[in-house]
């Protein structure tokens, strides 16, 4: 079995100084450290945020190797370990004191090309107009959408964008997914749901960019913008999943505590 470890980082100089710190950790307790894809890697450690842990998590291409995060960002929902607990958690993961789970990553078709995303799918405007689009799920016609926009969200990436448009928080070990509306507009025409729709894993949904408005909408996966002449997005939970280690099982409930209250 091999014991390198990919190390994934921003730029800050706080993540500099960690990354040194936990290099020098690492290979204390007979560990190797790669700073590119190595893949053979028992683990991939991401220091710095949630942005640069689904920057890894993408730049890997949804590798089945887990990873875990030491946090020198912000909200860190993604990143587990503190700065300050490096030793605790090299020591944790060296003697299997650690969970492994499985995080929902959905998959959205446009014209025939596959897009992953951890986080969400958003459809909105990149020109700060409304669009008007029309939402199927499992084939059945679900509503005549008009508004800023509309998010589907991961359970781990609820606690988002999702979360800061009125969307629900889904617990990360939940299998299935969310549609929450971006300032709908509410009238006899456009029949909208007023409020986030949760969706069991197995549902697909459809939306359709009425023709007005395709020139200026966007699909945006994980925060990176894609504009295509199509008018139809097609969104399903993939088959694939990424792996992450849990130490703590109460982290979740901490992180909501402690990051969103």
């Amino acid at each position: 079995m091999t014991n390198v470890i990919n190390i994934f980082k921003n730029k800050s100089k706080f993540s500099k100084s960690v990354y040194f710190k936990t290099k020098d950790a690492l290979e204390k307790h007979g560990f190797a450290v790669s700073n590119t894809y190595d893949h053979n890697a028992v683990l991939n450690l991401v220091i710095g945020g949630d942005g640069t842990f689904l920057k890894a998590v993408h730049d890997t291409n949804f590798t089945t190797i887990p990873f875990i995060g030491i946090n020198t960002g912000h909200l860190g929902f993604y990143q587990e370990v503190e700065a300050n607990e490096i030793e605790d958690f090299i020591l944790a993961f060296k003697n299997g004191q650690y969970q492994t789970q499985e995080l929902t990553i959905l998959q959205s078709t446009v014209n025939k090309k596959r897009f992953d995303s951890l986080n969400e799918v958003v459809v909105k405007s990149n020109k700060n107009q409304i669009v008007r689009l029309k939402v199927f799920i499992d084939g059945n016609f679900i509503e005549n959408f008009s508004g800023d926009g509309l998010i589907v969200a991961t359970p781990h990436g609820s606690t988002a964008y999702n979360l800061s448009c009125g969307g629900s928080i889904l617990h990360q070990s939940l299998k299935g997914y969310s549609l929450t509306p971006i300032a709908p507009i509410f009238s006899n025409l456009n029949n909208a749901i007023i409020s986030p729709i949760v969706l069991p894993e197995d549902a697909t949904i459809e939306i359709l960019v009425s023709k007005r408005d395709n020139y200026h909408t966007v699909f945006i996966f994980d925060g990176k913008e894609y504009a295509s002449k199509d008018y139809k997005i097609t969104i399903k939970v993939s088959n694939k999943t990424i792996k992450k280690l849990i130490l703590d099982k109460n982290h979740y409930w901490s992180n909501i505590k402690n990051k969103l209250l």
